[in-house]
């Protein structure tokens, strides 16, 4: 239609955005028609343009009340000239309240979808709203749309692979887990782009324990939270009745005082629903007894998590199905994915793996690769972005091909691709830019940091001579006796030396010939000593110079250090602070436990 306002629409369109029903009333009175009449851009009606606001609730049942009443409730449902319906609009902006109403009177469009083949069902799972899901759930029965053929309802075909994988999408595992009570095969179906349950929750690697981020502490919370394991993930709770009522009280009172706990708490349930709900799908693919069907279900799954590192849902279809652990795309094994995409949660899986990884090692791929080869290879982007700095990324680079050195065989170190090259020359070739990169970033943080810890070596030497309080005639120090005076001596005395030494580790870092295999340890075991003895000199000067205030002043204006000590301290805290996140991913990547290790003790092959 052409899209026109004339004065007698407008008070309609505005008192269906304002919920005001009384302003239109007379109005409808007088002209029914306008009721259903097409007044907005799209091409809305009263109805839609009210229903669409989520807030006009009491205009939307008067409407139909007086639509019904007037006799012309086929006109209820008029679209706009997309073809969407007033139920379409509700499902979309999640208006429990109207669909409910609409849904009443007419129960057979929750089947009806709109051109794009989109149900109201559909739409509430796409637009996350969950509670106008769940209510159409209950309301939409298996049967195709009226007037359209057998087999073509809302949980089977396409139309069933989007609404489970929407659903997984949208973080409802708890209402996935009921679809799937309800519809088991819906699992066995795929989206409109060719994409299964499976795979939608494999790309959501924070679904799973893999895949979140937490710190010391938030993994020591995370650890404490009480979860209860149970087969219905819609009962994945902390308040359980074998908890006693002090506990649970008490959860419930950090989970007020500490927001942040709550969302541990959360997360922790997420991670158990998601693991019931692979669990479930996988006992249903593998109950069709159809090799095929459950080959493709399952190693589409575990591809694309291994793209996304869900190693936990990779672990749960190799248990169900142990063959699917030969899956292969392009040539391309699991562990030779793994390898390639830089997934080492993946790759451990080696770990849990009998005699039989000795076959995953001697695997070779269409350009005559072996595993090594892959190695070698630059990791993807977005996975060496993980790490910070550019030596580091060549540290954890070298640390995934000497890993996966140990496990190939040894003539498979020297074989050759179809260009001729070694797993060493690919490794030199690939990695030549970020190598000079990782030079550059050692160069410019250790003259950085030289200079910090030069400066410090002057005024701690400096200070060595010109004690606080001078000298007395015999030449010993005025406050020789006084405790605090220690302090001074010893403090300062451990700056002068650890800046020394940090001065020394910088300098052995900017002189360095930069070779490969430097930045696996030399490199970062200097850089790690320089930032360890830079920080201990600080602190040591900033703890002499707090005492020297102290017994210059502790007997006249005692109460004007602490706020000079203070405030002559936050320039060199600054800088500790800013170098001390660089610091702790040094000591861990280089000192603490491998990334490449035995994750749990479930012997999967």
């Amino acid at each position: 239609m052409t899209y026109n306002y004339v004065i007698r629409d407008l008070p309609i369109y505005k008192a269906a955005l304002l919920d005001d029903w009384e302003s239109v009333s007379e109005i409808f009175k007088q002209d029914p028609d306008l009721m259903t009449k097409q007044i907005g851009y799209w091409s809305e009606t009263p109805l839609i343009i009210a229903v669409g606001t989520n807030r006009s609730q009491r205009f939307v049942k008067k409407l139909v009340e007086r639509i019904i009443e007037v006799g012309a409730a086929e006109k209820l449902f008029t679209a706009t000239w997309g073809g969407s319906n007033p139920l379409h609009y509700a499902a979309k902006v999640g208006n429990l309240t109207d669909t409910m109403l609409l849904v009443e009177q007419n129960p057979s469009m929750t089947r009806v979808p709109n051109p794009y083949g989109n149900t109201p069902l559909k739409l509430a799972a796409w637009h996350g709203n969950k509670k106008t899901l769940q209510y159409l759930l209950t309301k939409t029965p298996d049967l195709p749309p009226p007037g359209s053929e057998e087999g073509t309802g809302p949980y089977t075909g396409v139309a069933g692979g989007d609404l489970i994988t929407l659903t997984i999408m949208a973080g409802f595992y708890d209402v996935a887990l009921k679809i799937i009570d309800m519809h088991p095969n819906i699992v066995l179906e795929s989206d409109r782009n060719g994409e299964t349950a499976l795979q939608a929750l494999a790309m959501k690697p924070e679904n799973f324990l893999s895949g979140s981020r937490l710190g010391f502490w938030g993994r020591l919370i995370y650890s404490l939270i009480p979860i209860k394991k149970s087969q219905d993930a819609r009962k994945v709770n902390i308040f359980l009745s074998n908890f006693s009522k002090i506990v649970a009280g008490f959860w419930r009172g950090l989970h007020f005082v500490a927001p942040a706990i709550k969302n541990i708490h959360d997360s922790k349930a997420m991670h158990a629903q998601s693991n019931i709900l692979v669990k479930r799908i996988c006992e249903i693919v593998i109950g069709t007894v159809d090799h095929d069907k459950v080959w493709k279900i399952l190693g589409s799954g575990i591809t694309t998590a291994v793209k996304y590192g869900a190693y936990e849902l990779i672990e749960e279809c190799i248990l169900t199905y142990p063959g699917i652990i030969w899956y292969s795309v392009e040539g391309l094994y699991l562990f030779h994915a793994a390898i390639k995409e830089r997934q080492e949660r993946v790759y451990n899986l080696i770990y849990q793996m009998s005699d039989h990884k000795v076959f995953v090692a001697t695997q070779l791929d269409k350009e005559n690769e072996n595993a090594l080869h892959m190695a070698a290879k630059l990791a993807p982007p977005h996975r060496l972005n993980v790490v910070t700095g550019a030596a580091l990324q060549m540290q954890r680079e070298l640390q995934w091909f000497k890993e996966v050195e140990k496990f190939i065989e040894p003539s498979y170190k020297e074989a050759l691709n179809t260009e001729k090259q070694t797993p060493r020359m690919v490794f030199t070739d690939k990695h030549k830019d970020l190598l000079k990169e990782g030079q550059e970033w050692m160069k410019d943080t250790a003259s950085s940091c030289t200079v910090v810890a030069a400066l410090t070596v002057t005024m701690a030497f400096a200070a060595a001579f010109t004690v606080p309080g001078g000298n007395q005639d015999n030449g010993k120090p005025l406050f020789l006796d006084e405790g605090v005076f220690m302090l001074f001596i010893v403090s300062d005395a451990i700056a002068l030396f650890s800046s020394t030494t940090s001065v020394l580790m910088f300098l052995g870092i900017l002189t360095s010939r930069y070779a490969e295999g430097d930045f696996l340890y030399a490199l970062p075991k200097r850089m790690t000593i320089g930032l360890v003895s830079l920080f201990l000199s600080l602190v040591a000067a900033m703890i002499a110079f707090s005492a020297t205030i102290t017994l210059v002043v502790r007997d006249k204006v005692t109460w004007i250090a602490a706020p000079v000590v203070i405030a002559t301290s936050i320039p060199a805290s600054l800088f500790a602070l800013l170098q001390f996140p660089l610091l702790v991913e040094l000591v861990y990547s280089t000192y603490g436990p491998s990334v490449f290790r035995k994750q749990n003790d479930r012997w999967m092959h």
